[in-house]
């Protein structure tokens, strides 16, 4: 399954980008987070609680930052396991400036479900991801905002 957004945030390219990496604003930021903790250089064990329909599942796993170039791109990967199944996915984050005082995130990513979620819910998988996306840039959004505000104070 494939995803495609555009998300535009109400900061600089530089502030963007020390948000996106920042793991308090990633883990305040990606649905369904229960825990986030430092597993090494960049990378992270999670617990979260996701769901298609009425069908929800407890995930662990891991989600890593790589292929880094400073306040213009990297790449995200998450993989999880749990007793309804697994999911692993990757995403492209590319920043890039925008309107005075705002940067535009364009993200392709792809992802690959498995177990019950995927033999339930295939059809409505891509509306799920998107909506996550959505949730996840909102939530982000708020925490560049909160950052901005700090730093101004």
């Amino acid at each position: 399954m494939k995803i495609n957004g555009s998300y535009k945030l109400p900061a600089d390219p530089e502030t963007v980008w020390s948000v996106l990496l920042d793991p308090d604003a990633l883990a305040q930021s990606i649905p369904g987070t229960k825990s986030f903790t430092p597993d090494g250089d960049d990378a992270y064990a999670i617990d979260l609680s996701v769901g298609v329909a009425t069908i929800r599942g407890e995930y662990s796993g891991r989600v890593v930052l790589i292929d880094q170039q400073p306040t213009s791109s990297f790449k995200l990967l998450v993989e999880g396991k749990g007793a309804k199944g697994a999911m692993n996915g990757s995403a492209l984050f590319t920043l890039s400036e925008g309107k005075a005082g705002e940067t535009v995130v364009n993200v392709e990513g792809e992802g690959e479900i498995a177990g019950l979620f995927a033999r339930v819910g295939q059809r409505m998988l891509g509306g799920v991801a998107k909506l996550l996306m959505k949730q996840f840039f909102d939530n982000m959004k708020k925490q560049v905002r909160a950052n901005v505000k700090a730093a101004a104070d």
